[in-house]
């Protein structure tokens, strides 16, 4: 969900990275990077290098992928630095990175990595399997303060290295979603060795933090961090010699920033100002990428509580809610209409005859249901008791305003929503997990893999699971538990089609949309690949790729 909380699954898995660095690794660090330092970009050559100046909202605190769950900012930077054994393309597919091949054991337990040859450090020391079983170890160590969401799949999963080429991870069940957890970025154990768990959130690694990812860090503060091309990286050395990522304290300081063209780029997301989205779109010489999230905003319908537990209810509320109005006039038409809740452009996502806006029928419905609407009255009745339902939201400006539209439309066909806001923590604490509401509107993350089985499948509508809906189904279930099992791609496709078509017939919750990011970037850089944001970083994920005209220096 949108919600740290909520942002991501249940509590078979989750999604991020932790590091670690001791004080011997810092110092060791501190001496490799000091050469760097000395002269982070420029040089003494006539003609500048070819550079990169992108502007974001926030500033650096742990550039580590242990932590970067808690800043976008530090997940963006990692990106540039590090790498896992895998990496996503622009469909979610997990693709070769550090790790150029793979096998999995025929019961689906078992996945042997086959790493690349000649990988090296930032530092020049050699890349192998026992850094990828150090990081590994550290994911599932139970006293790092990393991302709780993950602690409990690293904890239960075991890889040892047989070769300095090959690691071996053996899980207690098949779990096909691996792959995408594997592309979390990898540590240098000859950096972090002495590092303890419980330390690794403070350790200084996080500060000057050395991977095998496109891009050297040489310098970071509090005003930008200093990147170098990785002359030495596995799949090429970047084009772009140079990549400067300057923080700003507001979203309209950054869009100043490319006004006068002191930035390259700037990524937005819904919550910027309308005016300076317009502004953006008008500079010259500046082209706006749209990327759509994988993360939507949902309207959650309780499906045990009166009287969302009655399908009649549910599906004319689907037909009764007119998302493309809220995505025209309140998200300025940046949105995807959210059929199911695997996201359009990903590799599992599937067409389906999703509820469309049909008010007549929205009433047929409602009256098959034993909904009548009485003489001279506006909300429906069965058995004396009205058609009304509590709809909450937390205190979001936006996500307020979708609740009231959605509110007005169903007093089109006689329902009562009753739009009730609460601080976003109470509303989760209070109310979404214990499933103590009727219906509410907010958001939820999936991370890197399609698998709803999260949100959706009926052993997380307990407990702290995060089936906030209630969604009980054997025939979905069954084909969620399916899905995990299989590593043939193309099997889990077809599995997930099924999903979304049970999904759209029982209407257990209305997806609404999927919020559409646009990434404006001077039109001097080439190879930008629009796709699917799994997190906001994503937009980087080819950036070896990119290409740049020259220009004189942006004055970092």
């Amino acid at each position: 969900m949108s919600s740290p909380l909520l942002g991501t699954s249940s509590a078979h898995h989750g999604h991020r990275w932790p590091l670690v660095a001791g004080a011997v690794g810092a110092v060791a660090l501190l001496v490799v990077l000091t050469f760097a330092f000395l002269d982070p970009f420029g040089g003494s050559g006539e003609e500048p290098p070819v550079r990169y100046v992108e502007g974001v909202v926030g500033a650096n605190s742990k550039v580590n992928p242990l932590f970067v769950y808690q800043n976008e900012v530090d997940r963006d930077i990692a990106t540039l630095v590090f790498s896992g054994l895998t990496r996503l393309s622009g469909d979610g597919t997990p693709e070769p990175a550090l790790a150029e091949s793979w096998d999995v054991s025929s019961d689906g337990r078992m996945y042997t990595f086959h790493l690349r040859p000649g990988v090296t450090w930032h530092t020049g020391i050699q890349f192998t399997a026992d850094d990828v079983v150090f990081t590994y170890n550290m994911l599932g160590d139970p006293l790092l303060q990393g991302d709780p969401d993950q602690a409990q799949l690293w904890q239960s999963i075991d890889c040892t290295a047989g070769d300095p080429r090959t690691v071996t991870c053996v899980l207690p069940e098949p779990f096909a979603p691996f792959l995408s957890y594997a592309s979390t970025g990898i540590l240098p154990k000859h950096i972090l060795e002495a590092v303890t768990a419980p330390n690794m959130l403070d350790d200084p690694f996080n500060l000057a933090p050395v991977g095998t990812g496109p891009y050297r860090l040489t310098r970071m503060d509090g005003v930008h961090a200093l990147l170098v091309a990785n002359e030495e990286y596995y799949l090429g050395a970047p084009a772009i010699e140079e990549i400067e990522i300057r923080f700003f304290p507001t979203v309209s300081a950054a869009a100043a920033g490319i006004v006068r063209a002191e930035i390259d780029g700037l990524l937005v997301d819904l919550t910027i100002d309308p005016q300076d989205f317009l502004t953006l779109g008008d500079v010259e010489g500046v082209e706006g990428y749209p990327f759509n999230r994988s993360a939507y905003t949902s309207l959650y319908l309780n499906n045990r509580e009166t009287p969302l537990n009655d399908h009649f209810v549910r599906e004319a509320i689907a037909r009764a809610v007119d998302v493309e109005a809220i995505i025209a006039e309140l998200l300025g038409g940046r949105g995807l209409l959210a059929d199911t809740p695997i996201a359009p452009g990903t590799w599992a996502h599937s067409d389906v005859n999703a509820p469309e806006l049909e008010l007549d029928l929205a009433r047929n419905l409602l009256d098959a249901g034993g909904w009548d609407l009485p003489p001279d009255e506006t909300v429906r009745r069965r058995n004396n008791v009205d058609l009304r339902f509590s709809l909450m939201t937390d205190q979001d400006p936006l996500r307020g305003a979708i609740a009231d539209a959605i509110s007005e439309n169903l007093a089109e066909v006689g329902i009562e929503a009753v739009v009730v806001r609460e601080a976003s923590n109470s509303l989760v604490t209070d109310f979404l997990i214990p499933r103590e509401y009727q219906a509410a509107v907010f958001g939820w993350d999936p991370g890197a893999d399609p698998d709803p089985y999260p949100a959706w499948h009926s052993s997380q509508a307990i407990g702290d699971g995060r089936n906030l809906a209630a969604y009980t189904s054997d025939e979905a279930d069954a084909i969620m538990e399916a899905a995990r099992q299989t590593t043939a791609l193309e099997a889990r496709r077809d599995l997930y089609a099924q999903f979304q078509e049970l999904f759209v017939q029982d209407v257990p919750s209305v997806p609404l949309y999927y919020p559409v990011y646009t990434y404006f970037v001077s039109s001097r850089i080439d190879g930008i690949q629009p796709g699917v944001l799994f997190t906001p970083a994503s937009r980087l994920a080819n950036v070896h790729e990119w290409t740049a005209s020259r220009v004189p220096d942006l004055g970092g």
